[in-house]
C-alpha cells in the first residue's frame, strides 16, 4: 500500500469539493467539520447589479453542487421605488422586505 503524497491528498479534496451532494446540511457535515453551521438564507440589502451578480453565482453554484439552484433561499430588502421599478433583483429573491425608501439619511441604510 502506497501511503497518500501531498499531492494525492490534495486530489482527493478537489474531488471532494468538486462532488455533488444531497443538501446543504450534508455538504456542511462532510466539508465544514462537525462544528459547522448550515447557511439556509442570504440576506441581499443591496439593489442593481451587484444584488443580481451575487443571486446568480450563488444560485449557479447551488445546483452544480446540490442540483438545486433554490437549495439556499434569498431575503431581498426592497424599497418602495425598487417595488415600482420592478426590479430585476426583487423578482429573483424568494422572499421580500419592505424597507423605507427616501434619502440614505432617512432610509434603512442609516443605522446610526
Amino acid at each position: 500500500m502506497v501511503p497518500f503524497s501531498k499531492s494525492s491528498k490534495s486530489a482527493a479534496s478537489n474531488l471532494n469539493l468538486h462532488r455533488r451532494f444531497h443538501d446543504v446540511a450534508t455538504f456542511v457535515s462532510e466539508l465544514g467539520g462537525p462544528n459547522g453551521r448550515v447557511i439556509e438564507k442570504v440576506l441581499i440589502a443591496n439593489n442593481g447589479v451587484a444584488a443580481v451578480k451575487a443571486i446568480r453565482s450563488i444560485r449557479r453554484w447551488a445546483y452544480e453542487v446540490f442540483g438545486d439552484e433554490r437549495a439556499i433561499s434569498f431575503v431581498v430588502m426592497a424599497t418602495p421605488e425598487d417595488l415600482r421599478a420592478n426590479a430585476e433583483y426583487i423578482r429573483m429573491g424568494d422572499i421580500i422586505v419592505d424597507v423605507p425608501g427616501g434619502s440614505n439619511s432617512h432610509n434603512y441604510a442609516n443605522v446610526t
